[in-house]
């Protein structure tokens, strides 16, 4: 029985590569025959990547992310009903009440295989909610742009965009951001998606000695670079915004792209400044109306300074991202490195913006089902309101940090007279070096000062062999 199994999935995957599907489509045009091919294929090769058998969807899952938006595609077709219900049920967790179980069978094994399986076409984890396929090659997805005459957006990242312990800003990307309809649309009908690691993403484990553990990732920044269907970098989104925020930067960014996508020379050069330098004056604008709302005296923005190559600390760059800080600070503070204060003027200031930031069911759904639960109900469920609270205020500081401080240094080296990196590359060594200020050059991320004495030999560091 186990043999006549194993052919008849040897056979099904033979046919998913469209041998029969073009032999019974033989007396058909070539072209036509070939597409009936592929598709049949790519139809079979979704029904077996939620197989029991591992080696089967394995292979099955590899061949359909191997067929790009297609094969995802496919498998949105071929498990219509059942994506829809795990949709759904995310959705209905936004509302359910909170107690110890998770809502809607979301742990059921067959629906794991599932939505473990769309997350490996995608290329991204908890895919079930955005449905985006992201590209792994650049030059394939710049490719794609230029076929499409569509912009790509390059995610770069600490860490692996489909694990769970990618940097905390891709996580806060995959759970508020990429989930939001408003947000999916842009990213889905508008853009050609790419994600590259920049570098691992630096864990963190708490060992409480009694079975208890606490595991999470610590430093790194990410950010969303904007290349116009040639490739040619135009614009950067750095770090977390609030979903309606980040929609109004990423249209921004599309216009740009689509206008100098014809243009060379001075005349990009030119088109390039005149909307770098229109940006900077928008946020100018922009942040006089906050200061006056919040009460504040207007005065300019000062340009934040830069450490040098032997002043940098992970707790200087945490700041930086006020999401991902929250996360990380107490842990950053374990470890005997300082968190630098966030400047009253963004406390204030946030007190006026955070009414306006929304956050969808869908992110809201997502975020139930992953949170710790102590198993009292009153308890969870306060924790669970105090935590979207929290959250909504640091995506309220993240946005205008993210904007006021980070962006407008971005659109300065646009604008004319600076000089911009015209290679991709190039422009992320510089936002990583200079504005996250986690550079390549420091191989600790700033996590091991060494004018900090802690007792241990060689300041606690330690190089393994990594295979």
């Amino acid at each position: 029985m186990q043999i006549r199994g194993l052919l008849w999935r040897t056979l099904a995957l033979s046919f998913a590569l469209g041998a029969p599907a073009r032999a019974a489509a033989s007396d058909l045009p070539p072209v036509l025959a070939d597409s009936i091919g592929r598709e049949r294929g790519l139809a079979e090769l979704a029904r077996l990547a939620v197989e029991d058998d591992d080696a089967t969807a394995q292979a099955a899952r590899q061949r359909l992310r191997a067929a790009g938006p297609a094969g995802l595609a496919a498998f949105e077709r071929a498990h219509a009903a059942a994506l829809t219900a795990a949709s759904d049920a995310y959705l209905a967790a936004a509302d359910a009440p909170v107690d110890r179980r998770d809502p809607a069978d979301l742990a059921d094994p067959a629906r794991a295989r599932l939505l473990g399986a769309l997350d490996a076409v995608c290329g991204q984890r908890d895919c079930v909610l955005s449905r985006l396929y992201w590209h792994t090659d650049l030059d394939e997805a710049v490719r794609t742009a230029r076929r499409e005459g569509k912009p790509v957006l390059s995610l770069r990242l600490l860490g692996d965009l489909r694990d769970e312990l990618s940097c905390a800003n891709s996580r806060f990307f995959r759970a508020i951001l990429y989930p939001d309809p408003a947000v999916r649309a842009v990213l889905r009908d508008r853009f050609v998606l790419h994600w590259a690691s920049e570098r691992p993403a630096p864990k963190i484990t708490v060992d409480l000695g009694d079975g208890r553990q606490i595991v999470t990732t610590i430093t790194g920044n990410s950010a969303h670079f904007v290349l116009d269907p040639g490739g040619r970098p135009v614009d950067v989104v750095p770090g977390l915004y609030a979903p309606a925020d980040f929609v109004a930067a990423l249209q921004r960014a599309e216009a740009l792209a689509r206008r100098t996508a014809v243009l060379t020379g001075e005349a990009l050069r030119e088109a390039l400044a005149d909307h770098h330098e229109a940006r900077v004056r928008a946020l100018d604008e922009k942040f006089k109306s906050l200061a006056r709302a919040a009460g504040q005296r207007v005065r300019p923005l000062p340009r934040a300074p830069r450490p040098g190559a032997g002043d940098l600390r992970a707790g200087q760059a945490a700041p930086l991202a006020i999401s991902k800080m929250a996360v990380e600070a107490p842990l950053l503070g374990a470890t005997g490195e300082p968190v630098d204060r966030l400047a009253e003027r963004w406390e204030r200031i946030a007190d006026v913006t955070t009414p306006a930031v929304e956050l969808s069911r869908a992110s809201l759904g997502l975020m139930r089902t992953q949170q710790w639960r102590s198993g009292d109900p009153t308890r969870d469920a306060g924790d669970r309101a105090a935590a979207i609270v929290a959250l909504r205020r640091t995506l309220a500081l993240d946005t205008l940090r993210n904007e006021q401080e980070i962006h407008r240094e971005i659109h300065r080296w646009w604008a004319r007279g600076a000089t911009a990196p015209r290679d991709l590359q190039s422009l992320v060594r510089r936002v990583y070096d200079e504005l996250f200020m986690t550079p390549a050059r420091d191989p600790w991320l700033g996590l091991a000062d060494p004018s900090l004495y802690g007792g241990l030999v060689g300041g606690g560091r330690r190089t393994q062999a990594h295979l």
